[in-house]
């Protein structure tokens, strides 16, 4: 049910919270209030998930597929079920992918190639779709929102099954007077002159209602495991392998690719025809959209360093920071690339990337700025730290999950702290204990709920086990 579905959702966003690290609590437990509103709002959210795989429209299923509105006494409807899909489109078929990271559906409807959406007229249908909660429509992210207000598509369904629908269109026609079929006793005529008049002995209207449905379901008929959709920004060459030696053909711009497998320098896709057919192959990453190269001035005794910056139209001098270059620092060949982190856009300069022995195992890490974290304070930083035995750099969460880091290279020590309100701040000390960084110090101040005791809360590890003292002082 949906209830059921929506209870194993809250319980594992609690988990997430809990088994984050201590500094990332705080930001988690804002996050999750955020989450459980969407779930309460967002239909498919509240169920399971949409299976991955190409779904085929249900023949005749815009009869039964509509959610029908109440009626009300004295009323009576002549239906009409008519399809959500709009003519134009012609699309039988859709193609569904679940991001289980961020636990999020996209979805495309395969349509003419001539269709068009305009949110004003018939063709409302948007291609692509993200849920829930996805907000960011643009032309270089054409996922359109769900279930908001009365012009957008409603997405609803789980497992192997959706619907999408419109708002009905419900039209008045024509009021009717039925004559009463008798004369009033005395008891209805005192209840007729309360508001209350027996249709019987006073007659009644009956109005006349026109009301369209739109609606049609969809179901599973390939499931695939498609981890995401890309909208391709310009042409984009596939190949057979990933390598560059095996072109097979290109997908022009505008097209999108079901992602079956994602690495920092290719993806594995499948582009889906009309015909629910699907075309497989590689695409370099690099292909995808044009980026702007900052050699940065951060480098190591055996590497240098560009940061790929998405470059925005509003500010040339600027951009979003979309993957690191890792090169030899001799001969300057690539020999890796790292993507797939969130990052704030900058001014694309040369000091963007840190070097640092972040997990002082004497060889030097890199990282780059994250987020804001929304709270002014509470920004994090991405690391990536150095595997000598794989000469790759390795994301690490560990690190990148702590907000307001610093290291301490002298002391081995990393400190976090962060921000919850105006009245109530922390911080973290860390050390790599045996290999695995371990909490060793912590501290918290904030503001009784009465707002009149000052909380200090502190900690340290004795023996293997975190001790906590509390101290309480009259507020200012």
């Amino acid at each position: 049910s949906l209830e059921a579905g929506y209870q194993r959702h809250l319980a594992a966003a609690i988990i997430t919270v809990k088994t984050g690290s201590p500094a990332a609590y705080t930001m988690r437990t804002a996050c999750l209030v955020f989450v459980l509103a969407a779930a309460k709002m967002n239909p498919i959210f509240a169920s399971d998930f949409l299976v991955p795989g190409i779904y085929r429209l249900e023949a005749g299923s815009n009869l039964s597929a509509a959610e029908r509105l109440q009626g009300r006494p004295g009323e009576e409807d002549v239906e009409h079920f008519e399809h959500a899909i709009p003519a134009a489109a012609d699309a039988t078929y859709a193609v569904v992918s679940y991001e289980s990271d961020s636990h999020r559906n996209k979805l495309i409807f395969l349509v003419d190639r001539d269709y068009r959406t305009d949110i004003n007229g018939a063709n409302r249908l948007c291609v692509a779709y993200a849920f829930p909660v996805w907000n960011d429509y643009s032309k270089s992210q054409p996922f359109c929102r769900t279930n908001i207000s009365t012009g957008e598509a409603m997405l609803k369904g789980s497992d192997s099954a959706f619907t999408v629908a419109w708002q009905p269109r419900r039209a008045f026609q024509r009021s009717e007077a039925v004559p009463p079929k008798r004369r009033p006793t005395p008891d209805e005529v005192g209840a007729c002159a309360l508001g209350v008049c027996e249709p019987a002995a006073y007659g009644r209207a009956i109005h006349h209602y026109e009301t369209t449905y739109y609606a049609d379901r969809f179901k599973l008929v390939t499931p695939r495991t498609y981890g995401d959709i890309v909208y391709l920004e310009k042409a984009v060459p596939v190949f057979a392998q990933a390598d560059r030696a095996s072109p097979v053909a290109s997908l022009d711009a505008g097209s999108f690719v079901a992602v079956l497998a994602s690495r920092p320098d290719w993806y594995e896709v499948e582009h889906v025809h009309r015909d629910g057919s699907a075309f497989h192959g590689w695409i370099d990453r690099d292909d995808l959209f044009e980026l702007k190269w900052v050699e940065q001035k951060a480098s190591t005794k055996d590497f240098r360093f560009r940061v790929g910056f998405r470059p925005d139209s509003d500010a040339p001098e600027a951009g979003v920071p979309v993957a690191i270059e890792v090169l030899d620092r001799r001969t300057g060949r690539r020999l890796q690339v790292l993507r797939d982190f969130d990052s704030e856009g900058q001014t694309a300069d040369k000091e963007f990337l840190q070097v640092v022995d972040a997990n002082f195992d004497g060889h030097r890490d890199i990282s780059i700025f994250g987020m804001s974290g929304g709270a002014g304070p509470n920004n994090t930083t991405h690391f990536f730290l150095f595997d000598p035995v794989a000469r790759q750099f390795v994301p690490n969460e560990e690190l990148s999950n702590l907000p307001q880091i610093s290291i301490d290279t002298r002391r081995h020590a990393v400190m976090s702290a962060q921000r919850g309100s105006c009245c109530s701040h922390s911080a973290q000390t860390f050390r790599y204990i045996d290999g695995k960084l371990t909490l060793v110090g912590e501290w918290d101040e904030s503001l009784s709920a009465d707002g009149k005791w000052l909380v200090t809360t502190t900690g340290h590890l004795e023996n293997g086990r975190m001790r906590y003292r509390t101290k309480r002082k009259k507020a200012l």
